[in-house]
């Protein structure tokens, strides 16, 4: 079974205005974001910005689940 937990940061429609944490651009509500809940962190849907968060976070996921046998 592979590790998924409650504070895991997940894709979402901003429901609130706000700024990308890594580029500073603004969010408007409505816009498709990468969200960390555990940190309230937010990430706008650019390649550079919540895309990469997103790979980097899932690529993590991928390794913590082979370590512990649940892949490959």
């Amino acid at each position: 079974m592979p590790s998924h937990y409650r504070g895991d940061p997940y894709w979402l429609t901003a429901k609130y205005a706000g700024t990308c944490r890594r580029c500073g651009r603004p969010i408007r509500p409505g816009e498709h974001v990468f969200y960390y809940p555990k940190t309230k962190s937010v990430y706008c849907s650019e390649p550079g910005c919540g895309e990469k968060e997103s790979n980097s976070f899932h690529e993590a996921v991928q390794d913590e689940d082979f370590y512990n046998g649940y892949g490959g």
